[in-house]
């Protein structure tokens, strides 16, 4: 891993500093202090890369302008003047990268807090360690813009120097956690730098023990002590760093050979789980197929059909950095579209102040005009404010969709790197069993589906047969029983009535009908 490094210290008049000095001799040139009326002259100096200043609204200014500007700004003989910031420069870059990645952070600063920032790149010295690549970035400590003329124009106090009382009523703890804002700000835009140019390695603020490192950290040496160990003098510093560094060697030792024990256990496992996990994760992406057999074969079907190309990005796609890169880039769309929606408010806001002041003045005449009435005077201070808005928005604006642009780009490369990586070689050929299996288990599920919808269709037929079968046998009973009546009928109409020679006697039909009754034990 690459050393981490992002520390700040103020300039401070109280400490005998000057802003003045502390920019001469960091970017090797020659400044004249106005304050003191000392001459810092620098410009022998060796091992200065590349130096720059960025103000907020870009314009740029002079170094020595600059400086005597921020020092005349301070009235108080203890005030700061001036904040620095060390950082460590990733040795695994190019000259030009290092010096892009530090013109990117420095501009980044000077949006976040409207200061302005001379940085400052130095190579490693001839005697030290030749990774010891690093960048003084000086900030003013107040807000810095241009009046008119173009002037240096210094104004209220920037965030990190003002007090934690003053921070609270901006929603802001304590200045300890804008100090750690920028050093996370450092990490992510060097990592980028270093995701960007190729490189595997990245550099991580948090502590050894956060990480979860079993190493001991070394001691600081300091300047002086250093310069005795490079020439050969033993230190009780060094002698105690060098005792850290062989038992932090000791330890890395056993554990290595702790990991190569574990290494091939976990291998074997991966391998049995490889076919089961790669199986659970395709269907888990794909939860409203699981009881649609026909829509989960096409869905495997169709990554078959693409080749190990469309697989890998399959695997790619599923995995949670996927899911979170994706989400970081939506997270920045909507912000620049929140910025945009806020700079079409401030210039809709400057319009209407200034048509107002526009039609005033056409209404009033010339001496009138130079002494406008109290609402007019508001609207001009509006007006203003507006195009401070807009200035600072647009400033806002533009670095982040420079951040959206790179950040698309580097997602593009890292999800072509991703799949193209040799580590899916073997979860690749597990997808493609995978989706085999799931395929056949498909086929076998819709198999049972069509036998047990033909069965169903059987068993249907049989009991419409048998429905049919009764249905048409009352039918034929009904017609037999009509045929019969029928018959009957026709019968009593064809024979004659019987002949008598008297008429009958009511009382014959009486007991005819009494013969027909049941009997009641008489």
């Amino acid at each position: 891993m690459a050393l981490y490094r992002a520390e700040t210290k103020p300039i401070s008049r109280k400490d005998g500093r000057s802003a003045v000095a502390a920019a001469a001799y960091r970017s090797g040139a020659s400044l004249v202090d106005d304050r003191t009326g000392n001459a810092h002259d620098y410009t022998r100096r060796r091992g200065v890369v590349a130096t720059g200043i960025i103000t907020p609204d870009g314009q740029g200014c002079e170094r020595n302008a600059l400086w005597n500007g921020a020092e005349s700004a301070e009235k108080r003989k203890d005030a700061r003047t001036a904040r620095e910031w060390v950082l460590a420069l990733p040795a695994e870059l190019t000259d030009a990268q290092r010096q892009e990645l530090t013109e990117r952070f420095s501009r980044s600063l000077a949006e976040r807090f409207g200061v302005a920032v001379d940085f400052a790149i130095h190579r490693p010295g001839k005697e030290g360690d030749q990774r010891n690549h690093h960048a003084h970035v000086l900030t003013t400590t107040r807000q810095v813009s241009h009046d008119a003329s173009g002037a240096l124009v210094f104004g209220d106090k920037a965030q990190p120097e003002q007090s934690d009382a003053q921070l609270r009523k901006q929603g802001i703890e304590k200045g300890a956690v804008l100090v750690e804002e920028v050093r996370a700000l450092w990490e992510m835009q060097a990592n980028a730098a270093l995701e960007a140019a190729g490189e595997a390695i990245r550099i991580d603020r948090r502590s050894l023990k956060a990480r979860g490192i079993d190493r001991t950290p070394t001691v600081h040496l300091g300047p002086s002590v250093t310069a005795l160990e490079r020439r050969g003098r033993r230190t009780d510093g060094g002698n105690l760093n060098r005792a850290i560094e062989q038992d932090n060697e000791q330890k890395a030792a056993l554990t290595a050979e702790i990991i190569d024990l574990q290494a091939e256990r976990e291998r074997r496992a991966r391998e049995e789980a490889g076919f089961i996990a790669e199986w659970n994760a395709y269907l888990r992406a794909r939860k409203p197929d699981l009881l649609d057999f026909d829509g989960l074969r096409k869905h495997a079907a169709d990554e078959l059909a693409g080749g190990e190309v469309r697989l890998r990005q399959g695997i790619v796609k599923d995995t949670p950095e996927y899911a979170q890169k994706t989400k970081e880039i939506r997270e920045m769309e909507a912000r620049i579209t929140e910025e945009s929606r806020s700079l079409m408010y401030a210039e809709r806001w400057r319009d209407d102040c200034e048509e107002e002041i526009s039609e005033w003045s056409a209404r009033v005449g010339f001496f009138a005009r130079l002494r406008p009435p109290p609402e007019i005077r508001e609207k001009k201070e509006q007006a203003e404010q507006a195009r401070t808005n807009i200035r600072q928005t647009s400033g806002i604006l533009s670095g982040l969709k420079a951040t959206l642009e790179l950040a698309k780009k580097l997602f593009k490369e890292w999800f072509l790197a991703e799949v193209n990586s040799p580590k899916l070689d073997d979860r690749w050929r597990y997808r493609s069993l995978a989706l085999d299996g799931i395929k056949r288990e498909c086929d076998d599920k819709l198999a049972e589906e069509r036998a047990a919808r033909a069965k169903a269709r059987q068993m249907e037929d049989l009991r419409l047969h048998r429905e049919a079968e009764a249905i048409r046998k009352v039918r034929l009973e009904q017609e037999a029983q009509q045929q019969k009546s029928q018959v009957g009928e026709r019968k009593q109409k064809v024979e004659p009535p019987p002949l008598s020679s008297s008429a009958p006697d009511p009382e014959d039909d009486f007991e005819d009908d009494w013969d027909d009754s049941p009997s009641f034990g008489m």
